[in-house]
């Protein structure tokens, strides 16, 4: 025979309310325990001595205990890796054999709280408090059931501060009671308790999830940031019950990031621009910018002064994309401008050319893919002219990825305010990348060859990415599955071994290049041209005047004073963030290049709609945006005297600074 010894307040705990709160006489005491212990092996024998109930019971078999063990664990192994439905028969069986191994019994709780049955789990884990009312897990899961499936915070902020009792300093249960308190909107409250639970347990996902949760609706992202980033770096991704809680701390992250992004826009903006012209000064040329219908998935592309016979580079980005990602775009570009110019600079620069001996080789390699569109009524002029452009598409992959990589290491190590930018637009390039990528139609027409390179390159960069952002990302997640995934790996391998060495300038980047192209079997695809350093600007139609006149502004600084004033005026009644929108709009509209000779009113605004406005005014209320935005920063623009007596105007007619 086996015995309990149960306090009677105990039992009461997990009685339904007829019984809570009530004195009972020995007969109610053991109805009570027949009804709560029905499922131990039976006779029950019952004694009530003062407040204690004696319970005791026929044990069971040798045998049965070794068989319940054995399949108490076969279930505990299937619950951790997740297949809680491949659990319930081992779980169950165990019980059968042996009904009082509490271990089991609470195992099978949990595997039908993760499968959705709360009532099933509910009756589990109460019949386990009542063998162990001191068991403060158990305790902590009946009150999470409570606060979620069943509805009922009270009871379960009741059950959360009873395992507290047991167990003070418990980590789960101090998770979840913060979690209740920001669920009541008590996010400041939360907070230290989710801090107490990390001072336990401090690789605790869910509550590194809480408390940055708790910080963003406090509207804390810089505190929110690094929590999760902490949570990416410490916390315990091996158990697949944290997995939720991994997934919807990547998303917050996003949230978070773009959040800090937008907040910091004038002084992204800044570094940008800034960057910009540094990268004039070392190259020699002025950086153009304009916004254009890119082809595929390109989000933004620079084209050398050198390269193409122009007395200027031209830097385009996608249309439509918002101002951050923009910023990282051109940031992404001007770096490629930086490699060359630091390349020229040393005579060593080369420019990665396709021509018509290389597009043979690579159409060779191609053949048996030809042979076999042919066979199905391909033209074979048409088969000639997919090939050749899938041909020069990879090469400007190949020449592309590695370099890639050096880019977005040295923007994040360099540029501290454009991480959030930087991590918002990698996120939408490699989505659309992988939307590319499985597209059952372009699979179909792509060479084999051809789609196991682009694959690996692809998941060599994913890999890269989910290194440079320290575990924020799962980029290279769905490329595990798809063919050539052994080839990034050790595309991904080859990058770390060789980037440091390849990444001081001067040209030696190119050799990633090369080392990626001998990887994957292509290095005959394509050539490198010596850049002879030689610039020929070729002729161009005469820009519209007024566009870049200096002396032509200063006259016009009397009408410039009328304009600044008008936008001082209008930003005074406007909150920041509206200032921002219309200040960016306005720079990116003076990007394309603005006519202010002229009078006519030839512009718009999305963000000012049913207005029309002259070059001048667009560059009015770009200058007095940025002097509001950023005081002191250097326009570059020839107003700060116009704009001193526009504020001198304002401050006379009662306007804030």
């Amino acid at each position: 025979m086996r015995s309990l010894r149960l306090k009677i307040t105990d039992l009461l705990e997990t009685a339904d309310q007829s019984a809570a709160g009530r004195v009972l006489d020995v007969t109610e005491v053991t109805a009570l325990v027949l009804q709560q212990f029905a499922f131990l092996p039976q006779p029950l024998t019952i004694t009530v001595e003062g407040g204690d109930v004696v319970l005791q019971f026929p044990e069971e078999s040798t045998a049965a205990q070794e068989e319940a063990a054995r399949l108490a664990l076969k279930g505990a192994k299937r619950a951790a890796v997740g297949d809680f439905a491949g659990a319930l028969p081992a779980l169950q069986r165990a019980l059968q054999l042996q009904p009082s191994l509490h271990s089991a019994r609470r195992d099978l709780a949990m595997a039908y709280m993760e499968l959705g049955q709360p009532d099933a789990a509910t009756n589990h884990l109460i019949e386990v408090l009542r063998v162990d009312p001191s068991d403060a897990w158990n305790w902590v899961v009946l009150g999470n059931l409570y606060l979620g499936p069943k509805k009922d915070p009270a009871t379960g902020e009741k059950f959360l501060r009873k395992a507290l009792d047991l167990k003070p300093g418990d980590a789960w249960a101090l998770n979840s009671l913060a979690a209740l308190h920001h669920q009541r909107g008590q996010h400041a409250e939360a907070i230290p308790l989710f801090q107490q639970a990390l001072a336990t347990q401090p690789d605790l996902p869910q509550a590194y999830l809480g408390q940055a949760l708790a910080h963003v609706a406090l509207k804390q992202p810089d505190q929110a940031e690094a929590l999760l980033a902490r949570l990416f770096k410490l916390g315990n991704a091996r158990d697949t019950r944290s997995h939720p809680a991994y997934a919807q701390a990547r998303d917050l992250y996003a949230r978070v990031q773009r959040d800090l992004a937008q907040r910091d826009e004038s002084a992204l903006f800044k570094c940008v621009q800034n960057y910009k012209a540094e990268l004039e000064t070392l190259s020699g040329y002025p950086v153009k910018t304009v916004e254009a219908e890119l082809s595929g998935t390109i989000g933004a592309q620079i084209q050398m002064a050198w390269t193409h016979g122009r007395d200027h580079h031209l830097l385009s980005t996608r249309r439509g994309y918002a101002p951050e990602l923009l910023c990282h775009l051109q940031a992404h570009e001007l770096t490629h401008l930086r490699i060359e110019a630091n390349a020229r600079k040393l005579g060593h620069n080369q420019f990665f050319t396709t021509n018509a001996t290389t597009l043979a080789t690579a159409h060779r390699a191609l053949q048996a893919d030809a042979d076999k569109l042919r066979r199905k009524g391909t033209a074979p002029d048409a088969i000639e002219r997919l090939h050749r452009t899938l041909i020069k598409g990879l090469c400007g992959f190949l020449f592309n990825c590695p370099i890639d990589m050096l880019i977005e290491r040295h923007l994040r190590q360099t540029y501290p305010v454009l991480r959030p930018a930087q991590f918002l637009s990698v996120r939408v390039m490699v989505n659309e990348a992988l939307q590319v990528n499985t597209n059952p139609e372009i699979l179909k027409i792509t060479p084999r060859k051809i789609q196991r390179a682009t694959l690996a390159m692809n998941g060599a960069y994913c890999l890269f990415l989910d290194d440079l952002f320290e575990g924020a990302t799962t980029f290279a997640a769905p490329y595990r599955t798809l063919e050539n995934f052994d080839m990034a790996k050790q595309l991904h391998h080859y990058f770390i071994q060789h980037s440091e060495q390849f990444a001081g300038g001067g040209g030696r980047e190119y050799c990633l290049v090369d080392g990626f192209a001998e990887l994957l079997g292509i290095r005959d695809w394509y050539q490198w041209q010596p850049d002879t350093g030689q610039h020929q600007v070729l002729p161009t139609t005469a820009p519209t005047e007024g566009t870049s006149n200096d002396a032509l502004l200063r006259q016009l600084h009397p009408a410039a004073v009328h304009h600044l004033l008008s936008a001082l005026q209008r930003y005074d009644a406007l909150p920041v963030s509206k200032v921002q929108e219309i200040t960016f709009e306005a720079a990116r509209t003076g990007e394309r290049g603005l006519d202010y000779a002229s009078h006519e009113k030839q512009y718009t605004l999305r963000s000012l709609p049913g207005e029309r406005f002259s070059g001048l005014q667009i560059m009015c209320l770009l200058h007095a945006g940025l002097k509001r935005l950023v005081p002191g920063t250097d326009t570059g623009m020839d107003l700060d005297e116009p704009f001193l007596r526009a504020l001198e105007l304002h401050q006379q007619k009662g306007g804030q600074r």
